[in-house]
């Protein structure tokens, strides 16, 4: 696993040199290949809406329309959207990563087509495009959101950094058997907070994958606030080898 993010970091430093690109010249294959198998690396500063979370949040519950249709059926969840951050803060490569149907995936993405520009996402000093993925809630309740901070100057790092981190994860993460069964491989997406003293909070479950691998996740991350998002890449190699 820590060959995989390490393989997938050095694709995103190499990606620089394709990053200063346009809206009308950003190539979206690359940025949302249809295997999901690259693992971009973390910049110093992520993209972020103007006013953080609670802003971007505001904003989207503001424009977005609730589709009559889904209304009318009952349906109530998330749809999560990908956008890339360009380096001049606008957006471009809009894409369903997971959507409802009932036109609420259309509604989704009308409301990230008219947003204003973001605050792009930060590399050695220099803006560079990166991709992000937003929740958009559907339903008659509405979400609370805290005021959390997304982007800080020093972002949270794990005691000894990514290789320190990798290695927690990859000594504590468990494979579930129903899954290695059923031959299920892919990414589980985990929320949480680091609090100021250090320890997570709010720990949830952004995109899974089912058969035990998005709780499996979520129990190795169990043990001003900062949100945070990582990947959990489950891959049957070393079984198949055996």
């Amino acid at each position: 696993m820590i060959k995989k993010f390490i393989f997938g970091f050095i694709l995103f430093l190499l990606a620089q040199g394709t990053m200063a690109q346009t809206t009308d010249t950003i190539d979206c294959d690359f940025w949302w290949p249809e295997d999901e198998q690259v693992m971009w690396g973390v910049p110093e500063q992520m993209p972020n809406f103007p006013g953080g979370e609670t802003a971007l949040m505001k904003y989207i519950s503001e424009h977005l329309v609730y589709p009559q249709e889904a209304k009318d059926a009952g349906v109530e969840g998330r749809v999560f959207v990908g956008v890339v951050v360009t380096e001049d803060g606008s957006l471009a490569c809009f894409k369903v990563l997971r959507g409802l149907g009932y036109g609420c995936d259309e509604a989704a993405l009308e409301v990230f087509m008219g947003m204003p520009k973001w605050m792009p996402a930060i590399q050695r000093g220099k803006a560079i495009c990166y991709p992000y993925e937003v929740p958009v809630f559907f339903g008659h309740k509405q979400e609370v959101v805290e005021e959390i901070i997304n982007a800080v100057e020093n972002m949270p790092e794990y005691p000894g950094g990514f290789d320190a981190m990798f290695d927690f994860i990859n000594g504590n993460l468990e494979y579930p058997q129903e899954a290695k069964d059923a031959e299920i491989e892919g990414k589980v997406f985990v929320s949480f907070i680091v609090e100021k003293d250090g320890s997570l909070s709010s720990i949830k479950l952004l995109r899974g994958i089912g058969y035990g691998c998005d709780e499996a996740a979520m129990d190795v991350v169990r043990p001003v606030r900062v949100q945070y998002q990582l990947p959990f890449n489950f891959k049957l190699e070393n079984e198949k080898q055996k």
